[in-house]
């Protein structure tokens, strides 16, 4: 039984289903949003046994039966309407997180990937030092909140980005908005704003293609996406529709695909979205991990590539990795 904890709104976990139904796997749905509104745990533990299950719109799932997890997108629980006074609903919220959260953490299976795992990846100073580390060449970078270390940094670059450290989205308006990797001009920033809260910069990298590398297990899939073929993707190719991007298969050099694959194992995921920039020079920098990227429009825009096919070979495997 493979279990995919997610939410309804993620099409990429529907992608995926589809390729496990074709396969004629047991898989289960957990959408978190669901719960406790439209689904009842229930979970012992005694000196003898320990043992649980769930009840979901989809049916009955004993605990013991999960073989595999895919952690997905989990999202915040949904409490009962019936609950109005907001105190007791925001502590119905952290209870069923806390409860969700522990009891999963005691099913004995493989995950793609273990959730405490893929926190510690999400942050960027350590991908970035690890990354060094293993021999990735990573752009120079400084994370600040001195205006004045800020203002030198980009005065000795001839180009400098910055990016959000983790907040890429914000609500401006009730609109939900991304925040893309910006080039920063020093006679135009505003330097005293740094000051309110940590910024990340880093030296321009010149592109000719950017490598998205997925690595599922032992398997490493990359695709280009040429976003120099655009004015409006030069420096970040999120700022246009994917499917108006030219995307293709791309043979990563072997000791690069090695250091993909050794970053991943070192961070203890099963799956990372590894984010690079072939450089005009032919040099691979590293950017940084996603360890529950998104993967799904590359194989649509590349059908060639098996990423689905990789995923789902993982989690049914007898003896992952």
């Amino acid at each position: 039984m493979i279990l995919i904890v997610t939410n309804r709104e993620d099409y990429t976990a529907d992608f995926l289903i589809l390729e496990l139904q074709r396969r004629g796997a047991h898989y289960c749905r957990l959408n978190t949003e669901e719960f406790p509104h439209r689904a009842t745990m229930t979970w012992r533990s005694s000196m003898a046994t320990t043992n649980g299950t769930l009840d979901l719109p989809s049916g009955p799932l004993r605990l013991s039966e999960v073989r595999s997890i895919w952690y997905r997108r989990p999202v915040p629980p949904v409490p009962s309407g019936e609950l109005t006074d907001p105190v007791s609903f925001a502590f119905a919220i952290a209870e069923t997180e806390a409860a969700l959260d522990g009891v999963l953490r005691t099913i004995n299976c493989f995950w793609v990937s273990d959730p405490d795992r893929i926190r510690r990846a999400e942050c960027k100073p350590i991908q970035l030092a690890l990354a060094a580390k293993l021999g990735f060449s990573i752009p120079e970078t400084i994370i600040t909140n001195d205006p004045t270390a800020a203002q030198d940094f980009v005065r000795r670059h001839d180009s400098v980005v910055y990016k959000p450290l983790r907040q890429g989205r914000v609500v401006v308006g009730g609109e939900l908005q991304l925040i893309y990797t910006n080039v920063v001009r020093n006679e135009t920033a505003n330097w005293e704003s740094v000051a309110y809260a940590p910024c990340l910069f880093q030296a321009y990298v010149r592109k000719s293609v950017e490598v998205r590398a997925t690595v599922i297990g032992h398997r490493v899939l990359a695709v280009a996406i040429h976003s120099q073929e655009s004015e409006r993707t030069l420096d970040d190719w999120r700022r246009q529709s994917a499917d108006l991007l030219r995307h293709e298969p791309h043979d990563l050099p072997a000791n690069v695909s090695a250091l993909c694959l050794k970053l991943v194992e070192t961070l203890g995921l099963a799956f990372g979205a590894i984010d690079l920039i072939r450089t005009p020079a032919g040099e691979y920098v590293f950017l940084e991990i996603n360890p529950n990227g998104q993967w799904a429009w590359l194989q649509q825009l590349c059908p060639e590539v098996p990423l689905r096919e990789s995923l789902a070979d993982l989690l049914m495997a007898t003896d992952p990795p």
